[in-house]
Protein backbone atom coordinates (compact mmCIF):
# COMPACT_ATOMS: atom_id res chain seq x y z
CA UNK A 1 0.00 0.00 0.00
CA UNK A 2 1.52 3.29 -1.10
CA UNK A 3 1.55 6.17 1.37
CA UNK A 4 0.67 9.62 0.02
CA UNK A 5 3.03 12.50 0.68
CA UNK A 6 3.02 16.20 -0.13
CA UNK A 7 5.12 19.31 0.32
CA UNK A 8 3.62 22.77 -0.14
CA UNK A 9 6.13 25.64 -0.03
CA UNK A 10 4.77 29.19 0.29
CA UNK A 11 7.02 32.26 0.37
CA UNK A 12 5.91 35.81 1.12
CA UNK A 13 6.75 37.93 4.15
CA UNK A 14 7.70 34.60 5.69
CA UNK A 15 8.36 31.12 4.33
CA UNK A 16 6.12 28.16 5.13
CA UNK A 17 6.48 24.47 4.35
CA UNK A 18 3.43 22.22 4.78
CA UNK A 19 3.68 18.43 4.62
CA UNK A 20 -0.03 17.81 5.05
CA UNK A 21 -3.05 19.27 3.28
CA UNK A 22 -6.62 18.03 2.91
CA UNK A 23 -6.64 18.15 -0.90
CA UNK A 24 -4.91 19.54 -3.98
CA UNK A 25 -6.38 19.91 -7.46
CA UNK A 26 -4.24 21.15 -10.36
CA UNK A 27 -5.55 21.86 -13.87
CA UNK A 28 -3.26 22.38 -16.86
CA UNK A 29 -4.92 22.82 -20.24
CA UNK A 30 -3.42 23.71 -23.64
CA UNK A 31 -6.72 25.42 -24.55
CA UNK A 32 -6.45 27.89 -21.64
CA UNK A 33 -3.92 30.58 -20.80
CA UNK A 34 -3.66 29.86 -17.09
CA UNK A 35 -2.85 26.71 -15.14
CA UNK A 36 -4.58 26.69 -11.75
CA UNK A 37 -4.03 24.92 -8.44
CA UNK A 38 -6.43 24.75 -5.49
CA UNK A 39 -5.03 23.80 -2.08
CA UNK A 40 -7.59 22.83 0.58
CA UNK A 41 -6.19 23.27 4.10
CA UNK A 42 -7.12 21.22 7.18
CA UNK A 43 -10.00 22.72 9.19
CA UNK A 44 -7.91 23.24 12.32
CA UNK A 45 -4.52 24.55 11.35
CA UNK A 46 -2.06 26.73 13.24
CA UNK A 47 0.51 28.99 11.65
CA UNK A 48 3.33 29.30 14.16
CA UNK A 49 0.73 29.12 16.92
CA UNK A 50 -1.73 31.54 15.27
CA UNK A 51 -5.04 30.63 13.64
CA UNK A 52 -4.82 33.62 11.29
CA UNK A 53 -3.68 32.67 7.81
CA UNK A 54 -0.53 34.64 6.89
CA UNK A 55 -0.70 33.74 3.18
CA UNK A 56 -1.28 36.70 0.85
CA UNK A 57 -2.02 37.29 -2.84
CA UNK A 58 1.22 37.26 -4.80
CA UNK A 59 3.09 34.86 -2.48
CA UNK A 60 5.06 32.24 -4.41
CA UNK A 61 3.97 28.59 -4.26
CA UNK A 62 5.62 25.25 -5.07
CA UNK A 63 3.57 22.06 -4.84
CA UNK A 64 5.24 18.64 -4.76
CA UNK A 65 3.21 15.42 -4.55
CA UNK A 66 4.04 11.73 -4.47
CA UNK A 67 4.09 8.38 -2.75
CA UNK A 68 6.35 7.09 0.05
CA UNK A 69 8.47 10.28 0.28
CA UNK A 70 9.21 10.23 -3.47
CA UNK A 71 8.00 13.71 -4.33
CA UNK A 72 7.42 15.11 -7.85
CA UNK A 73 7.16 18.80 -8.62
CA UNK A 74 3.52 19.28 -9.64
CA UNK A 75 3.03 23.05 -9.75
CA UNK A 76 4.92 26.34 -9.48
CA UNK A 77 3.12 29.65 -9.32
CA UNK A 78 1.59 32.42 -7.24
CA UNK A 79 -1.27 32.83 -4.80
CA UNK A 80 -4.29 34.47 -6.44
CA UNK A 81 -6.94 34.13 -3.71
CA UNK A 82 -7.24 32.94 -0.13
CA UNK A 83 -10.74 31.76 0.75
CA UNK A 84 -12.49 32.96 3.89
CA UNK A 85 -14.69 29.92 4.52
CA UNK A 86 -13.72 26.74 6.35
CA UNK A 87 -12.01 24.67 5.07
CA UNK A 88 -9.83 27.38 3.59
CA UNK A 89 -8.98 27.00 -0.12
CA UNK A 90 -5.91 28.75 -1.54
CA UNK A 91 -6.19 29.30 -5.30
CA UNK A 92 -2.96 29.69 -7.24
CA UNK A 93 -2.00 30.46 -10.84
CA UNK A 94 1.14 29.74 -12.82
CA UNK A 95 3.34 32.49 -14.32
CA UNK A 96 0.40 33.78 -16.37
CA UNK A 97 -0.48 35.50 -13.06
CA UNK A 98 2.51 37.80 -13.65
CA UNK A 99 1.63 38.45 -17.30
CA UNK A 100 -1.88 39.49 -16.21
CA UNK A 101 -0.22 42.33 -14.28
CA UNK A 102 2.32 43.25 -16.94
CA UNK A 103 1.22 46.27 -19.03
CA UNK A 104 1.20 45.63 -22.76
CA UNK A 105 3.38 47.79 -25.02
CA UNK A 106 0.99 49.49 -27.44
CA UNK A 107 2.46 49.22 -30.89
CA UNK A 108 1.39 48.91 -34.53
CA UNK A 109 3.13 46.78 -37.17
CA UNK A 110 2.81 46.70 -40.93
CA UNK A 111 3.88 43.06 -40.74
CA UNK A 112 5.07 41.05 -37.75
CA UNK A 113 5.80 37.50 -36.68
CA UNK A 114 4.46 36.05 -33.45
CA UNK A 115 7.97 35.79 -32.01
CA UNK A 116 8.80 39.46 -32.69
CA UNK A 117 5.45 40.58 -31.31
CA UNK A 118 5.98 38.77 -28.02
CA UNK A 119 9.64 39.76 -27.63
CA UNK A 120 8.70 43.41 -28.17
CA UNK A 121 6.42 43.08 -25.15
CA UNK A 122 9.46 42.54 -22.96
CA UNK A 123 8.54 38.99 -21.97
CA UNK A 124 11.56 37.60 -20.14
CA UNK A 125 10.37 33.97 -20.02
CA UNK A 126 11.89 31.53 -22.46
CA UNK A 127 9.64 31.31 -25.53
CA UNK A 128 8.83 28.26 -27.62
CA UNK A 129 6.85 29.34 -30.69
CA UNK A 130 5.65 26.59 -33.01
CA UNK A 131 3.70 26.39 -36.26
CA UNK A 132 2.50 29.36 -38.35
CA UNK A 133 4.14 32.58 -37.10
CA UNK A 134 3.20 35.32 -39.56
CA UNK A 135 0.52 37.64 -38.21
CA UNK A 136 0.71 40.23 -40.99
CA UNK A 137 -0.33 43.76 -39.99
CA UNK A 138 -1.09 43.91 -36.29
CA UNK A 139 -1.94 46.56 -33.71
CA UNK A 140 -1.51 45.88 -29.99
CA UNK A 141 -4.52 47.34 -28.17
CA UNK A 142 -4.66 45.05 -25.13
CA UNK A 143 -4.00 46.50 -21.68
CA UNK A 144 -1.88 43.59 -20.40
CA UNK A 145 0.35 40.95 -21.96
CA UNK A 146 -2.05 38.20 -20.85
CA UNK A 147 -4.92 40.07 -22.55
CA UNK A 148 -2.83 40.23 -25.72
CA UNK A 149 -2.36 36.46 -25.56
CA UNK A 150 -6.10 36.13 -25.05
CA UNK A 151 -6.76 38.16 -28.21
CA UNK A 152 -4.31 35.97 -30.13
CA UNK A 153 -6.26 32.91 -28.98
CA UNK A 154 -9.26 34.26 -30.89
CA UNK A 155 -7.13 33.77 -34.03
CA UNK A 156 -6.35 30.19 -33.06
CA UNK A 157 -2.96 30.97 -31.46
CA UNK A 158 -2.84 29.13 -28.14
CA UNK A 159 -0.52 30.18 -25.32
CA UNK A 160 0.33 28.46 -22.04
CA UNK A 161 3.26 27.69 -19.76
CA UNK A 162 5.11 24.41 -19.35
CA UNK A 163 7.67 23.99 -16.58
CA UNK A 164 10.89 22.64 -18.12
CA UNK A 165 14.39 22.23 -16.69
CA UNK A 166 13.50 24.25 -13.61
CA UNK A 167 11.92 27.23 -15.40
CA UNK A 168 8.54 28.20 -16.91
CA UNK A 169 8.53 28.19 -20.72
CA UNK A 170 5.84 30.08 -22.63
CA UNK A 171 4.51 28.03 -25.55
CA UNK A 172 2.64 29.81 -28.34
CA UNK A 173 1.29 28.47 -31.60
CA UNK A 174 -1.47 26.66 -33.47
CA UNK A 175 0.08 23.20 -33.84
CA UNK A 176 2.63 21.94 -31.34
CA UNK A 177 4.53 19.20 -33.16
CA UNK A 178 7.00 17.55 -30.80
CA UNK A 179 8.75 14.22 -30.33
CA UNK A 180 6.32 11.35 -30.95
CA UNK A 181 8.24 8.91 -28.73
CA UNK A 182 5.93 8.16 -25.77
CA UNK A 183 7.18 9.35 -22.40
CA UNK A 184 4.80 6.85 -20.78
CA UNK A 185 2.54 4.00 -21.89
CA UNK A 186 -0.85 3.47 -20.24
CA UNK A 187 -2.44 0.05 -20.33
CA UNK A 188 -5.81 -1.34 -19.30
CA UNK A 189 -5.48 -3.47 -16.18
CA UNK A 190 -2.06 -2.05 -15.32
CA UNK A 191 -2.11 1.71 -14.80
CA UNK A 192 -5.47 2.81 -16.21
CA UNK A 193 -8.12 3.18 -13.50
CA UNK A 194 -10.96 4.13 -15.86
CA UNK A 195 -11.21 4.51 -19.64
CA UNK A 196 -15.00 4.89 -19.86
CA UNK A 197 -14.69 8.44 -21.24
CA UNK A 198 -12.58 7.40 -24.24
CA UNK A 199 -14.20 7.16 -27.66
CA UNK A 200 -12.88 6.08 -31.05
CA UNK A 201 -13.18 8.35 -34.07
CA UNK A 202 -12.10 8.32 -37.71
CA UNK A 203 -11.08 11.44 -39.60
CA UNK A 204 -13.06 10.31 -42.65
CA UNK A 205 -16.23 10.32 -40.54
CA UNK A 206 -15.61 13.78 -39.09
CA UNK A 207 -17.27 16.70 -40.84
CA UNK A 208 -15.47 19.97 -40.19
CA UNK A 209 -15.31 23.30 -41.99
CA UNK A 210 -13.02 26.18 -41.04
CA UNK A 211 -13.66 29.75 -42.15
CA UNK A 212 -10.64 32.07 -41.97
CA UNK A 213 -11.06 35.85 -42.16
CA UNK A 214 -8.18 38.26 -42.72
CA UNK A 215 -8.62 41.99 -42.08
CA UNK A 216 -6.46 43.96 -44.50
CA UNK A 217 -4.81 47.39 -43.88
CA UNK A 218 -7.46 49.06 -46.09
CA UNK A 219 -10.16 47.51 -43.83
CA UNK A 220 -11.24 45.07 -46.54
CA UNK A 221 -11.61 41.41 -45.61
CA UNK A 222 -10.34 38.27 -47.32
CA UNK A 223 -12.31 35.12 -46.49
CA UNK A 224 -11.33 31.51 -47.11
CA UNK A 225 -13.19 28.31 -46.23
CA UNK A 226 -11.63 24.85 -46.17
CA UNK A 227 -12.95 21.46 -45.19
CA UNK A 228 -16.37 19.83 -45.56
CA UNK A 229 -19.25 21.98 -46.81
CA UNK A 230 -21.68 20.20 -44.46
CA UNK A 231 -19.30 20.09 -41.48
CA UNK A 232 -19.24 21.73 -38.07
CA UNK A 233 -18.13 25.36 -38.52
CA UNK A 234 -15.12 27.02 -36.87
CA UNK A 235 -14.02 30.61 -37.54
CA UNK A 236 -10.52 32.09 -37.25
CA UNK A 237 -9.65 35.79 -37.45
CA UNK A 238 -6.27 37.22 -38.42
CA UNK A 239 -4.69 40.29 -40.05
CA UNK A 240 -3.14 41.15 -43.44
CA UNK A 241 -2.73 37.62 -44.76
CA UNK A 242 -2.83 36.82 -48.45
CA UNK A 243 -5.36 34.30 -49.65
CA UNK A 244 -2.62 31.64 -49.86
CA UNK A 245 -1.40 32.37 -46.31
CA UNK A 246 -4.96 32.36 -45.05
CA UNK A 247 -5.68 29.00 -46.61
CA UNK A 248 -2.54 27.50 -45.02
CA UNK A 249 -3.60 28.88 -41.63
CA UNK A 250 -7.06 27.29 -41.92
CA UNK A 251 -5.69 23.95 -43.13
CA UNK A 252 -3.37 23.86 -40.12
CA UNK A 253 -6.43 24.09 -37.85
CA UNK A 254 -8.17 21.31 -39.83
CA UNK A 255 -5.12 19.10 -39.32
CA UNK A 256 -5.18 19.75 -35.58
CA UNK A 257 -8.85 18.85 -35.18
CA UNK A 258 -9.50 16.17 -37.79
CA UNK A 259 -7.75 12.92 -36.97
CA UNK A 260 -8.12 9.17 -36.56
CA UNK A 261 -7.83 7.57 -33.15
CA UNK A 262 -9.15 8.05 -29.67
CA UNK A 263 -10.71 11.12 -28.17
CA UNK A 264 -11.78 11.93 -24.62
CA UNK A 265 -10.04 11.25 -21.31
CA UNK A 266 -8.96 8.48 -18.95
CA UNK A 267 -7.95 8.28 -15.29
CA UNK A 268 -4.63 6.95 -14.04
CA UNK A 269 -2.53 7.04 -10.88
CA UNK A 270 -0.23 9.91 -9.90
CA UNK A 271 2.82 7.64 -9.91
CA UNK A 272 4.49 9.61 -12.72
CA UNK A 273 2.97 12.99 -13.52
CA UNK A 274 2.06 13.94 -17.08
CA UNK A 275 2.40 17.41 -18.63
CA UNK A 276 0.38 18.92 -21.48
CA UNK A 277 2.12 18.20 -24.82
CA UNK A 278 3.73 15.02 -23.46
CA UNK A 279 3.45 12.09 -25.89
CA UNK A 280 1.80 9.04 -24.29
CA UNK A 281 1.05 5.57 -25.64
CA UNK A 282 -2.24 3.76 -25.04
CA UNK A 283 -2.96 0.03 -24.97
CA UNK A 284 -6.67 -0.68 -24.46
CA UNK A 285 -7.76 -4.28 -23.77
CA UNK A 286 -4.53 -5.57 -25.27
CA UNK A 287 -4.73 -3.49 -28.48
CA UNK A 288 -2.22 -0.73 -29.25
CA UNK A 289 -4.27 2.41 -29.91
CA UNK A 290 -1.50 4.80 -30.89
CA UNK A 291 0.52 7.65 -29.39
CA UNK A 292 -1.19 10.90 -28.42
CA UNK A 293 -0.22 14.38 -27.34
CA UNK A 294 -1.69 15.32 -23.96
CA UNK A 295 -4.20 18.15 -24.32
CA UNK A 296 -5.17 18.57 -20.67
CA UNK A 297 -4.38 17.02 -17.30
CA UNK A 298 -6.21 17.38 -13.98
CA UNK A 299 -4.28 16.18 -10.93
CA UNK A 300 -6.29 15.30 -7.82
CA UNK A 301 -4.70 14.52 -4.46
CA UNK A 302 -6.49 13.84 -1.17
CA UNK A 303 -8.68 11.32 0.62
CA UNK A 304 -9.59 9.73 -2.71
CA UNK A 305 -5.94 9.02 -3.47
CA UNK A 306 -3.57 10.51 -6.02
CA UNK A 307 -5.02 10.55 -9.53
CA UNK A 308 -4.58 12.14 -12.96
CA UNK A 309 -7.36 12.66 -15.47
CA UNK A 310 -5.67 12.93 -18.87
CA UNK A 311 -7.44 14.36 -21.93
CA UNK A 312 -6.07 13.32 -25.31
CA UNK A 313 -5.11 15.76 -28.03
CA UNK A 314 -3.49 15.24 -31.43
CA UNK A 315 -2.55 11.68 -32.41
CA UNK A 316 1.17 11.75 -33.23
CA UNK A 317 1.92 8.10 -34.04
Amino acid sequence: MFRLCAKIEIKGDRSWSLDFVTAVEITRDTEKLTAEAKITLPKKMKWDGSAEIPVRRGDSVRISLGYDDNLQLAFVGWVRDVGFKTPVVITCEDDMFKLKQMPAVKKAYRSVTLETLLKDQGITHRLNIMGEQSLGAYRVTADTVASLLGKLSEQGVRSFFRYEDGEPVLYCGVLFERDSTPAQVFKTGLNIISDQSLQQQKAENMRLRVKAVSLMPNNKKIKVEVGDSDGEHRTLHTYNKTETELKAWAQQEIKRLKRDGLTGSFTTFGYKLVDPLDAIGLIIDGTKMGVYQVKKVVIKYGDGGFRQEITLGLRVA
